[in-house]
């Protein structure tokens, strides 16, 4: 896909200064950008994409000069594999034990030293699952489930007030719909979406139909974002989300995410499913560039 894109949007979107693309090029012979009638780089999408994994893999301690032959569903599945390598077992431990402080320390200490993108790739989405597999398996009280929340959210609302604000387009409403009541996925989806240098307007959860209509329309938004647990019924997703399309503004984007949904799950026409974070990075990557 050729969306000519120069090497300042490369850089800004994929997060890797311009001196190191070059500098890659030269070494690696990747990324080999084309070259416009004035002799500047012109990168394609694609390139994009696979610099935007490139650059994620680097932040979890890969060498960049094996990445670069990779193909982009190799780079995919190593991100993968990286996540599910991850041993979370004493995060378990500490809330059965009630070591609060311990667990609080343990999750700062990790954010300080990753950053806050990988953080949230590397710790927050599996600490996710796993807590809420532990809870649903009975090992972990609705009080230990509910401290994890309070002590993450709290964590990344932290970091997000030190971090400079995205207020750059698009502008993103997130929210979820009566009946969804998790929002630790909306809370990793604002926060990618940020560093990427969107305008983020939270709305919190549960959120009224008409409200949502009435608050994309007053705030002018580009894109609503939804997030479906895997406790929402599939059926009652797709049912709700085709009367919202139907009723918002047609230039307005729906993205949705969660475990609701299966790669195949048939979507309502004009709405996009964003089947994991980094689908998130690389949809605002090309929403930006369109």
């Amino acid at each position: 896909m050729n969306a000519n894109l120069s090497i300042s949007d490369v850089s800004r979107i994929a997060g890797i200064p311009k001196d190191l693309l070059r500098m890659w090029e030269r070494r690696y012979a990747y990324p080999k950008p084309e070259r416009d009638s004035n002799g500047d780089r012109v990168y394609t999408q694609d390139q994009l994409d696979k610099l935007i994994l490139i650059r994620q893999l680097i932040d979890q301690g890969r060498r960049p000069g094996k990445l670069m032959s990779m193909a982009l569903t190799d780079l995919n599945d190593l991100l993968k594999d990286n996540q599910d390598d991850l041993d979370f077992n004493r995060l378990i431990v500490m809330l059965k034990s009630g070591q609060a402080s311990e667990l609080r320390n343990t999750l700062y200490r990790q954010l300080q030293s990753k950053g806050l993108r990988a953080f949230i790739h590397q710790v927050m989405a599996p600490a996710n699952r796993w807590v809420g597999e532990a809870w649903k398996d009975g090992e972990l009280e609705i009080h230990e489930e509910h401290l994890y929340t309070e002590m993450i959210t709290n964590l990344i609302r932290q970091s997000l007030a030190e971090t400079p604000g995205g207020s750059g387009p698009p502008r993103v409403m997130l929210t979820t719909l009566p009946g969804e009541q998790h929002g630790l996925g909306l809370l990793m989806v604002e926060a990618l979406l940020r560093l990427g240098g969107a305008e983020v307007i939270p709305f919190g959860i549960e959120m009224p139909f008409r409200d949502i209509i009435e608050a994309a329309e007053t705030h002018q938004v580009d894109i609503i974002g939804l997030s479906f647990s895997a406790y929402f019924k599939l059926d009652d997703a797709l049912v709700m989300l085709s009367g919202l399309r139907q009723t918002v503004d047609p230039v307005t984007h729906i993205w949705v995410g969660g475990n609701a949904f299966l790669a195949e799950t048939p979507m309502p026409r004009g709405v996009t499913l964003l089947q994991n974070l980094y689908d998130v990075e690389r949809s605002l990557a090309r929403w930006q560039n369109q």
